[in-house]
C-alpha cells in the first residue's frame, strides 16, 4: 500500500492539484478560487495529502484569534475514497491546532450531504439538534474539541479479605516475574482489614502501584455509616497519610430507592460538602483531589461539576451509573449511564472551548468492569476506570479475554454467574484471535484449578486492553507486568 505524506501546500503545482480537485466536488463545496488556495497557503492554513508525490486530498482551515479553527473545506480525490485520507488530514488539522493553542475546530455541513456521516464517525458533535440557515440550504454546525493526547489507565480494585491478598501477592512473586501486574489500584482505607491495608502499602512500596483511596460513600449508602462520621473519619485519615496518588472526596450516593427530593438532597451534599472537605484538606493533597459526580438529572450532574471545577479539582470521578447486585454493589454501563456519561462530556468540552477551565479534567469511571465495554470509554472522554471484577468473576471459574465477555474454564459455576463454558482447545484458539498470553494460562489445568491464577490472568487482560486503546504495542506494556 502506499504511503499517505501530509504536509503543508506551498508551491504553485501544489495549488492547481487541490484546485483540480475543489472543481470536481464543486455540487458539495461550491467555486472556490486559485487565489483563495494560495492565500490560505501564504498562510500555513491548507494541508495535503500525496501519494507518491501526487496530491489526493486537501483540508483548507482558518486559526482564529479565540481559540477557535474554522474548517472551510475538505475533499479527496475520487479514486482516492476509502483510503483513510480525510481522517488523517483531519488528525494532521487537529495536531496542528495543538502547536497553535486552537481548542477546537468548528465546520458548516449542508445538511443533506453524505459528509455528516463523515464527520461524526470522526468524533466531530453537532451545535445543537436544529440547523442553521445557509445562503441557499440549512447547515449543520459540527464541532471537534481538540485536546491533549489523554491516555486511559486500569485501576485494579482490590476488595480482597487479607488471606486474598497474602495469596495474590505470594502467587505473582513466586512466578518470578519482573515489573508490577497493574499500574494502580483502589482500595477504601476506612473500611478495609488493617492486614490487608499493609499489604497494599507493601505492593506500593515495593512494586510501585500507585493507590487510590476512595472515600467508602458506597458504606453511607448501605447505612453503616452516617455522611457526618465518613467525612470526620476520612478527613483525618488522609491527613495522616499523604503517599496515595489520589484522594477521592466524600460523596453521599443516591439510589433509584429515593425520592427525588431525597436525590436532589444527596446530590448537594456531595457537591457542597465535597468542597468543603477539598479546603480542609493539606495543601499538597488538593492537586490529588477527585471529586464524584453524582446525581439522576443532567440537572444533578451539571451542578456537581460546576462547583468542583469552580473549586479548581482537575479530577472527576463519575458514579452515577445504573446498578445491580444484592447491595446494588455492580455498576453497569446502560443506556441510560452513556446518556449522562455524554452529557458531562459535553459539558467539559464547552466549558474547555470556551476557555472556561484551562485545561480538560481527569474523569475517572467508578466501578464498571466488563471487558467488552472498555473500548467505550475513550469516547467519553475517561483517563482511568476501576474494576474488581478481575477478581470476583475469577471465583465463580471465569476469565476474560481482551474485549470479549467473561468465559467459564472451570464448568462448575452457576448459569447467572458463569460465562460462555470453554475447553482448553477452544480458549487457545480465542486466546490466539485475542492475542493474549501471559504466564498464568499457558497451563490450562492450572487456570482451572488455581483461583489466584484466574485473577492474575484477568488483570493482565485489562493492562493489555488499555494498551490497545493508548495505541501502543502490548507485548512492550507487557514488559512492565510480564517478562516471561
Amino acid at each position: 500500500m502506499s504511503h499517505i505524506v501530509i504536509e503543508k501546500a506551498k508551491d504553485l503545482a501544489t495549488i492547481g492539484q487541490i484546485k483540480l480537485i475543489a472543481d470536481k466536488h464543486r455540487p458539495e463545496l461550491g467555486f472556490h478560487s486559485s487565489q483563495a488556495f494560495t492565500d490560505s497557503s501564504v498562510k500555513n492554513e491548507l494541508l495535503v495529502a500525496k501519494i507518491n508525490g501526487e496530491v489526493q486530498g486537501f483540508v483548507r482551515f482558518h486559526h482564529r484569534r479565540d481559540h477557535l479553527t474554522t474548517l472551510y473545506e475538505i475533499a479527496t480525490a475520487l479514486d482516492a475514497r476509502g483510503k483513510g485520507i480525510g481522517r488523517q488530514l483531519v488528525n494532521a488539522l487537529a495536531s496542528d491546532c495543538k502547536e497553535v493553542g486552537s481548542r477546537c475546530i468548528r465546520l458548516f455541513c449542508p445538511t443533506e450531504l453524505l459528509a455528516n456521516q463523515f464527520y461524526e464517525k470522526l468524533g466531530f458533535v453537532r451545535s445543537s439538534r436544529r440547523s442553521h440557515p445557509g445562503k441557499s440550504r440549512p447547515l449543520n454546525e459540527w464541532i471537534l474539541p481538540v485536546l491533549p493526547h489523554r491516555p486511559i489507565s486500569f485501576v485494579a480494585s482490590l476488595t480482597s479479605c487479607t488471606r486474598d491478598l497474602k495469596h495474590l501477592t505470594s502467587t505473582w512473586e513466586a512466578e518470578g516475574l519482573d515489573g508490577r501486574p497493574f499500574e494502580k489500584c483502589i482500595i477504601t482505607p476506612l473500611f478495609i482489614e488493617a492486614k490487608s491495608f499493609e499489604y497494599v502499602r507493601y505492593i506500593h512500596d515495593q512494586w510501585g502501584v500507585e493507590v487510590f483511596f476512595d472515600s467508602g460513600g458506597f458504606f453511607v449508602q448501605q447505612g453503616k455509616i452516617r455522611y457526618d462520621e465518613l467525612f470526620a473519619r476520612l478527613l483525618d485519615f488522609y491527613r495522616q497519610h499523604d503517599w496515595a496518588e489520589c484522594y477521592v472526596l466524600p460523596d453521599f450516593v443516591p439510589t433509584s430507592r429515593h425520592s427525588p427530593e431525597e436525590v436532589s438532597e444527596r446530590v448537594f451534599v456531595t457537591a457542597a460538602e465535597g468542597v468543603k472537605f477539598l479546603k480542609r484538606l493539606p495543601q499538597d493533597l488538593r492537586g490529588r483531589a477527585l471529586g464524584v459526580l453524582q446525581g439522576h438529572t443532567p440537572e444533578h450532574l451539571r451542578f456537581c461539576l460546576e462547583e468542583f471545577l469552580n473549586s479548581g479539582l482537575q479530577r472527576i470521578g463519575f458514579g452515577s451509573f445504573d446498578t445491580t447486585g444484592v447491595k446494588a454493589e455492580i455498576n453497569l454501563m446502560t443506556d441510560g449511564a452513556a446518556r449522562r456519561l455524554a452529557f458531562v462530556r459535553d459539558l467539559i468540552h464547552q466549558r474547555f472551548i470556551n476557555c472556561e477551565i484551562a485545561s480538560v479534567p481527569d474523569l475517572h469511571l467508578f466501578g464498571v468492569s466488563a471487558p467488552n465495554v472498555v473500548e467505550q470509554f475513550r469516547g467519553f472522554l475517561a483517563t482511568s476506570f476501576d474494576s474488581s471484577g478481575w477478581q470476583r468473576t475469577a471465583g465463580y471459574g471465569n476469565v476474560y479475554l481482551p474485549f470479549q465477555g467473561r468465559k467459564n474454564v472451570t464448568h462448575g459455576g452457576s448459569s447467572l454467574m458463569s460465562g460462555a463454558g470453554l475447553n482448553a482447545a477452544e480458549f487457545y484458539a480465542q486466546s490466539e484471535v485475542t492475542g493474549h498470553s501471559c504466564p498464568f494460562c499457558r497451563d490450562f489445568y492450572r487456570l482451572q484449578r488455581d483461583r489466584f491464577a484466574r485473577m492474575w490472568h484477568n488483570a493482565i487482560v485489562f493492562n493489555e486492553m488499555v494498551a490497545t486503546l493508548n495505541g501502543l504495542d502490548s507485548s512492550s506494556q507487557q514488559k512492565k507486568t510480564v517478562t516471561r
